[in-house]
């Protein structure tokens, strides 16, 4: 059978095979879009009384089943996972979800592609950041195993009645607060991860990895209020962006020792070699200007720079071109003057 008849069939057959405590469960067999091309078909439990039920995507049980498990033993990991999910999955009252004063509080960040999540896009408040855009996401636990959010959508937006700009202003409040910004040198990152003393690590160059306290979905940190300038602190001036993932980014200090091309190419590499599609943010390279203050890809930063020296080695040329257009502009003027004067003279003569 295939993916979609292997979930009903095990829709239909759950309710025999799950502990007692929880056979007055709910069970159905249901679509989940989500961003990144990670939506799936997979089977939901909603306990009895709760407003939120478990989702699992079961496709990695089908695959087992594919390469000769037996359905039974397909049947009874899904089981685990769904009644471990269950027992960890937090209870939210109802009148907590439709009160938005309570829920607002819960809103985090997410920084997300804008090509290739178009549909997706279509139907949830965002805020677009070059090519990528920002979404919100309500989360309800965050722990070590992983993240229970959902995003909200523009239907959300309306049963709460607020705006998609209110619902930014509450996110950026309250996300720096529940997730906060965690700004580290490569070093500590790598010392961390080796379980070695940082000074043991080689300088990796002024180069600094930035997330959120949580790991998840991190980078949308970078558009907190203050978070630029605060790493131009850091970083001494200005730096480039290195979208990692959807969960980090790497900041690297605009001393003049890398083209952004280079870093492009860097970038494009990592994305196709190292990271899973689902967790690709860009292959584009971000630049914060700390005097100007303006967030930008690199190469439109590069352009204007460029404008900006060509314009103080060639201001005559400037100035020539500006009295060449009001020249212009004066000959049209004095043009249409004599074409209505001559046009009165006429109708006088009639």
């Amino acid at each position: 059978m295939d993916y979609r008849e292997f979930v009903d069939q095990v829709t239909k057959d759950l309710k025999e095979v799950l502990s007692d405590e929880f056979q007055a469960a709910t069970v159905t067999a249901r679509q989940v879009d989500k961003l990144q091309g990670e939506s799936y078909y997979g089977i939901c439990v909603q306990p009895e009384g709760s407003n939120i039920g478990v989702t699992m995507n079961v496709q990695g049980s089908y695959e087992k089943y594919q390469r000769g498990a037996s359905y039974n033993e397909a049947v009874h990991e899904i089981v685990g996972l769904i009644e471990d999910g269950m027992r960890n999955h937090p209870n939210v009252r109802m009148s907590e979800l439709m009160d938005y004063d309570s829920m607002k509080s819960k809103l985090m960040v997410q920084v997300v592609p804008t090509k290739g999540n178009e549909e997706m896009l279509s139907g949830i408040p965002h805020k677009e950041q070059e090519d990528m855009s920002l979404v919100y996401r309500f989360v309800f636990d965050s722990n070590k195993n992983g993240m229970a959010s959902t995003v909200v959508t523009n239907q959300i937006l309306q049963q709460y009645d607020i705006t998609a700009d209110q619902l930014h202003a509450d996110a950026m409040t309250n996300a720096p607060e529940n997730f906060p910004a965690r700004i580290r040198s490569m070093q500590e990152v790598l010392s961390e991860m080796m379980g070695i003393e940082p000074d043991m690590l080689p300088d990796e160059g002024g180069m600094f990895v930035a997330t959120c306290n949580s790991g998840m979905n991190g980078a949308g940190c970078i558009f907190y209020p203050n978070f630029m300038e605060e790493a131009a602190e850091k970083l001494n001036g200005d730096f480039f962006i290195l979208p990692s993932s959807t969960h980090e980014v790497i900041l690297l200090p605009d001393n003049g020792a890398m083209d952004y091309r280079e870093l492009e190419s860097m970038v494009r590499q990592i994305n196709e070699t190292e990271v899973q599609p689902q967790d690709r943010l860009s292959d584009s390279v971000y630049h914060y200007d700390s005097r100007d203050k303006v967030f930008e890809k690199a190469q439109r930063f590069d352009e204007r720079m460029q404008a900006k020296k060509a314009e103080k080695e060639h201001p005559k040329e400037k100035e020539s071109l500006k009295a060449r257009l009001d020249a212009k502009k004066k000959e049209a003027v004095n043009l249409e003057g004599g074409k209505k004067a001559s046009h009165k003279a006429q109708t006088a003569e009639l």
